[in-house]
């Protein structure tokens, strides 16, 4: 299902440029993480980077977790949301972008190709604080947002988990 984000953008009439991101996870009986990297700006973000007319956009996104983060896993075929960030272009002027959100549950972790990025996990509400750091408050909302809506798409997959975020973190489970 090759590009998928570039569809989406095309459906909605917002001319941005396109990227792909992993929100990549991991849940174990006690928790569900989310995995961060730095920008080289310093802020978080989910691993993300250009579409590749080689590869489909799931797996662009792959790519990006594998270089950015060190991790492999499983993810999803297409993307469950998108949201809007800025990127710095040429001459360092600031732009919008719209990013395809694609779902990674993380079978393998090493090191990232790019050591900077110091790749970390978080739990919801902590990813939530940190990728609303150095943000304009539309922004934070844009990430808040896809961190809500992968929980909701974790959780809601597994019966077991409803019930452990529910405790954990004083969600009632639906």
């Amino acid at each position: 299902m090759k590009g998928t984000a570039n569809i989406a953008r095309r459906e909605s009439d917002l001319w941005m440029p396109v990227q792909v991101a992993a929100v990549c996870y991991r849940l174990s009986r006690n928790s569900l993480e989310f995995l961060l990297v730095n920008t080289s700006s310093g802020k978080w973000t989910f691993p993300k980077g250009h579409t590749d007319p080689d590869l489909s956009d799931s797996e662009a996104a792959a790519r990006e977790a594998r270089e950015e983060a060190g991790v492999r896993g499983n993810i999803e075929e297409s993307y469950f949301d998108c949201y809007l960030d800025t990127k710095r272009g040429p001459g360092s002027e600031l732009r919008e972008i719209s990013i395809a959100a694609y779902l990674l549950e993380v079978s393998y972790t090493g090191l990232p190709e790019e050591l900077y990025r110091n790749p970390t996990w978080f739990a919801p509400e902590a990813a939530k604080l940190r990728l609303a750091e150095r943000r304009a408050r539309k922004y934070c909302h844009e990430m808040a947002r896809i961190v809500e809506g992968a929980v909701d798409r974790v959780i809601g997959s597994d019966a077991r988990s409803v019930t452990l975020y529910a405790s954990r973190y004083g969600r009632s489970a639906i």
